[in-house]
């Protein structure tokens, strides 16, 4: 692999079963893993209403569901844990951060009586939204060959936490992700070809009840040997949250928005050559797609996704010819500072209210190459990492 600039990421290396894969996960992040446990105790505390033995209790009653489907998960944060230092059930909470934090929120709103957010205004400057905005997707297939990625937006703590997690497990294709230390995956790309990125989404439906928790599935997506195999991961599984999956490969790219439940919850869009997708925190079809099984929460919890997703519809439109400097200059883009596609913390809202841009990513799939920015892109510098190497694959 090659690596070229300045920035000096905390890159993980782990090969092996799963348990030994896990312990050496583990044992490198030490730090940041605890790092995220502080971190993590409050957030739930603050957005889900449950002190820590509270979320360690929730997410033990995924374990049944999680092994009935993905028994090596289970196996990788015992690893992890032991690495770390840490109980399994305390890496365990960390990888359910979605089901304990956004159905937490999905709890509250419903309490509350509310719906989606109406409009598509941008939030205002020192509005409270509560949880940050997350992602920003996209794929473009416009050009002779896919350009693809994402911002990920999230606490401001995450930017000690963020690991680059290379993996050459004894089974199935090599991947690498972009991921908060504890956690198994987020996004990244592997050395079948196959892409996944990735969109938090919260509705009406999101009660954190026991299936698949969403990080995951996002491993399980990693571990594909084709869009197709992914695809069918997400409808043969009984899923615990809702989320948004765009996975690319072959020239083809298939956007897959899920909510709770199984192959009926799908809502799938191609992206074909000459075409292109942006996806942020809500749903594209709007609630009319399920209006009867439940309501669009994402533009109420997070409503900076309606903005950033018609931004980056209108740089996209303007781009001559797709390129990884025009998508690295899309993510970048500051308009509605502070909430913007490039996100920074606004000082007007509480500490753990605040978004940022954690990470910014520009894939070229089929080149094997990962324009990383850990930080954000309008600032910190762009790093290149090759993995045609570390795939097996030249071209």
């Amino acid at each position: 692999m090659s690596l070229m600039g300045n920035a000096d990421p905390l890159i993980v290396r782990a090969s092996g079963g799963p348990r030994e894969r896990g312990r050496q996960y583990g044992s490198a992040a030490r730090e940041r893993v605890l790092l995220s446990l502080e971190n993590y105790e409050r957030v739930y505390e603050t957005f889900a209403g449950l002190p820590w033995e509270g979320a360690t209790a929730l997410a033990e009653t995924f374990v049944p569901a999680v092994a009935r489907v993905q028994p090596d998960a289970l196996e990788e944060m015992e690893g992890i844990a032991l690495g770390a230092g840490v109980a399994f059930e305390d890496v365990l909470a960390l990888n359910l951060r979605t089901e304990i934090l956004f159905s937490g929120k999905a709890r509250k709103i419903a309490a509350a009586g509310g719906g989606a957010a109406p409009g598509s205004a941008a939030r205002a400057p020192g509005s409270s939204a509560g949880v940050p905005g997350e992602c920003t997707s996209f794929c473009d297939l416009r050009g002779p060959e896919p350009v693809v990625g994402q911002n990920w937006d999230w606490i401001p703590f995450s930017h000690r936490t963020v690991v680059v997690l290379e993996a050459a497990p004894e089974r199935g294709p090599r991947w690498v992700s972009v991921v908060e230390a504890g956690l198994l995956a987020k996004f990244g790309m592997n050395a079948a070809g196959v892409t996944v990125l990735t969109n938090a989404l919260v509705t009406s439906l999101d009660r954190g009840a026991p299936g698949m928790p969403y990080h995951l599935l996002l491993r399980s997506l990693l571990e594909s040997e084709s869009v197709d195999a992914a695809v069918d991961t997400l409808r043969t599984v009984t899923r615990s949250s809702s989320a948004n999956y765009l996975i690319v490969g072959g020239g083809r790219g298939v956007d897959v928005e899920a909510r709770p439940g199984g192959a009926d919850d799908l809502s799938l869009r191609r992206v074909e050559r000459g075409g292109y997708l942006i996806h942020a925190n809500h749903f594209l079809g709007g609630d009319g797609e399920f209006a009867s099984t439940g309501a669009d929460h994402g533009p109420r919890v997070m409503p900076d996704t309606l903005f950033r997703s018609e931004r980056a519809t209108a740089l996209a439109e303007l781009m001559p010819r797709p390129s990884v400097a025009g998508w690295h200059e899309v993510l970048s883009d500051h308009a509605n500072y502070p909430d913007s596609l490039c996100c920074h913390p606004n000082p007007r809202e509480g500490e753990l209210e605040q978004g940022s841009t954690v990470a910014s990513a520009v894939i070229e799939p089929e080149r094997g190459l990962m324009h990383l920015v850990l930080g954000h892109p309008c600032a910190e510098p762009r790093v290149t990492y090759d993995y045609r190497d570390f795939f097996g694959v030249r071209g």
